[in-house]
């Protein structure tokens, strides 16, 4: 439905969405999508693109947002080529969301608003890249996932400033958007109309001669449609997996480290005794006392806590010391002073007071270190082996820095050396389709590809504490079309489709023509002179429409048929020289909808969003205006013909 109004309205949504950026450097950490070090063009950071107030943005920033953009764009379309991403906007795209972050964060630190280091740090430590195997922060993972992604600590606070000054700033922009109720039902009414149409094709392969056409004139035909057949950038990836269980064998403790354990942890492995606890807290020593009396009576702790409007909690099976982190040490002490069925206390805590009942006493035996030392070497083994995987990837970070390479460690390691074929960003060998990536190669692609050719290996974990890999690109294959031998048939094909494709269009014209001059499309048709498919008649609602278009499944044709006037018919090209479309709209019912409650409802909450968005661009604007923007013109055009690949 939003897509639909986005239609209608003409509006800026699309603008504000590009501007939305909060918590994009969050999810590009997730996706392993920020990267510095796949810039294209030989780019370097002299140069300032712009100056936004204060701040400066630095050509080498704005082309590596460009990289990391591009790169994911890619990933979920394979075919896209920088080229085409920045002829279709990408650069202007990113260089809008670059100086209205630089905007927004100026705009608020000049008016005294602020983003402290302590909520910064909450925020780079909830991104799951940065935590350990037990959820929290990991210094470690931190700065291997820095070094990873080429980017620096400063850097990365600053984003992360940036975006929560914006979250301050731009909530309340759009809030309490009010919408009129006569703009909201003409646009309600437009859901529940409905047409009536009908659809012609006139297909390319029925203006194709039986003739092979000359050499010359389909080389000049790939010469100028050679972007129709590139082949994406393609990277040939070696690496090498290790588990962690590679120390299985090399790693035993020694007698020394466990009975140092052992008596590192005599308390757990004391006598000790646990009990099953029933309690009732109250707010007052004299209510307590009252209630523990009842209890001690006979009445059960259940029906005592009823009587005055509480209920007993199940403990359950607990020590002493855990008791007393829960309760506090005083009620510990009375709840395992009493004996079994007994009643404790009143005792306090910083809850109330405590009346604990005893329902039993369970006694753990100690257990010396023979019996505990199965336990024992497992627990060290396990630790230790942490230890030396942990080492083992610090290690080779560090020689790989040091200029050691892949084949370097995996001799001094003795790691099995791989290479895939020359791989597209999602996996595919474009001159395999059969070939199937191992389940790992998931996590090394992004890594492959957004590194430079002559980056050092990477070193990459799989699973967090059990399986890494060491990852190098040896070849990077640029994005370029193959030679018209190897598909000349394909060629051929789509020259002759593109000539019967011109032919279609005359057709189509001319049957559009006489439609609009008050012909009917069956004798337009048969005029024409041309054994053509039949006639498809359709009918369908703009409320119909919209939700195809969310699913993204909207046919050309009947898109086209809720844009034209009743009586009229239009040409349309099929997609890539399949034919022509005539396309007739035979009859117009227009919708009503002050009536319905639901769908005013539901189209005014969608109004409040459309507006609350256009508020908020608004808004951006005005910061920009309010601490003044100079964009480095000469700088851009440089730099975007540098990533161009032009020097």
């Amino acid at each position: 439905m939003i897509s639909f109004f986005r239609r209608i309205f003409s509006s800026k949504l699309g603008l504000f969405l590009t501007l939305c950026f909060v918590g994009l450097i969050a999810i590009a950490f997730a996706t392993a999508d920020v990267s510095s070090s796949g810039t294209f063009g030989g780019v370097t950071g002299s140069g300032t693109a712009a100056k936004v107030g204060d701040s400066k943005l630095t050509s080498a920033e704005l082309s590596q947002s460009v990289t990391n953009a591009f790169r994911g764009e890619q990933r979920e379309n394979t075919g896209l080529d920088l080229k085409t991403y920045i002829n279709g906007g990408g650069f202007d795209d990113v260089l809008e969301r670059l100086i209205n972050s630089f905007a927004i964060a100026d705009f608020g630190t000049k008016y005294g608003m602020a983003a402290g280091k302590r909520l910064v740090d909450s925020e780079i430590a909830s991104i799951p890249t940065f935590q350990g195997a037990d959820g929290q922060f990991s210094e470690e993972n931190f700065r291997r996932a820095m070094q990873q992604q080429g980017i620096n600590e400063s850097q990365l606070r600053n984003d992360f400033t940036r975006n929560l000054l914006a979250d301050q700033l731009l909530t309340a922009a759009g809030f309490g958007a009010a919408v009129p109720q006569k703009l909201v039902v003409p646009y309600a009414s437009l859901l529940l109309e409905s047409r009536e149409g009908q659809i012609a094709t006139i297909p390319s392969v029925a203006f194709i001669e039986n003739v092979k056409p000359a050499k010359a004139a389909v080389e000049a035909f790939y010469a100028k449609n050679a972007s129709r057949y590139t082949i994406p950038e393609r990277r040939t990836i070696r690496y090498a997996l290790f588990e962690k269980s590679r120390f299985n064998d090399k790693i035993k403790p020694t007698e020394k480290e466990i009975a140092g354990y052992y008596n590192l942890n005599k308390s757990r492995y004391s006598a000790s005794a646990t009990r099953n606890l029933k309690q009732v807290i109250v707010p007052t020593e004299a209510a307590a006392k009252t209630l523990a009396a009842k209890i001690s009576g006979g009445t059960s702790i259940d029906q005592a806590a009823k009587s005055v409007g509480l209920s007993a909690a199940d403990v359950g099976s607990i020590n002493k010391t855990d008791f007393a982190n829960l309760a506090s040490q005083a009620v510990a002490n009375a709840a395992f002073s009493a004996q079994s069925g007994a009643v404790a206390g009143p005792a306090q805590s910083a809850l109330g007071w405590h009346i604990v009942k005893v329902e039993d006493i369970k006694q753990i035996p100690g257990r010396t270190l023979d019996q505990v030392r199965t336990e024992i070497v497992s627990e060290l083994t396990r630790t230790k082996t942490e230890e030396a995987m942990s080492e083992l990837t610090v290690r080779l970070e560090d020689e790989f820095a040091d200029g050691a390479t892949l084949g370097d460690i995996a001799k001094a390691e003795q790691l099995k050396v791989e290479a895939t074929p020359p791989l597209l960003a999602n996996g595919q060998n474009p001159n395999d389709q059969n070939y199937k990536p191992i389940p790992e190669m998931q996590r090394l692609l992004p890594i492959a590809f957004a590194v430079d050719e002559d980056s050092d290996p990477q070193v990459v974990e799989i699973i967090p504490g059990q399986q890494y890999a060491v990852v190098d690109v040896s070849e990077i294959t640029e994005a370029a079309p193959p030679p018209l031998a190897q598909i000349e048939q394909l060629v051929t094909r789509d020259y002759m489709l593109d000539q019967g494709s011109k032919k279609a269009k005359a057709v189509a014209e001319k049957i559009a023509k006489a439609v609009g001059s008050g012909t009917s499309l069956s004798k337009a048709i048969a005029d024409a002179g041309v054994k053509l498919p039949g006639i498809q008649k359709i009918s369908s609602t703009r409320a119909e429409l919209a939700r195809q278009s969310q699913q993204g499944q909207v046919p050309a044709p009947l898109s086209l048929m809720f844009s034209m006037a009743q009586g009229t018919a239009k040409s349309l090209a099929a997609p890539r020289d399949q034919g022509w479309f005539v396309v007739v709209l035979d009859k117009l019912n227009r919708g009503d909808a002050s009536k319905r409650d639901d769908l005013l409802k539901a189209t005014q909450a969608q109004f409040k969003q459309v507006i609350g968005n256009e508020y908020t661009a608004q808004f951006i604007n005005a910061m920009k205006a309010d601490i003044g923007v100079e964009r480095n013109e000469t700088t851009l055009t440089v730099l975007k013909k540098q990533l161009l690949g032009g020097n």
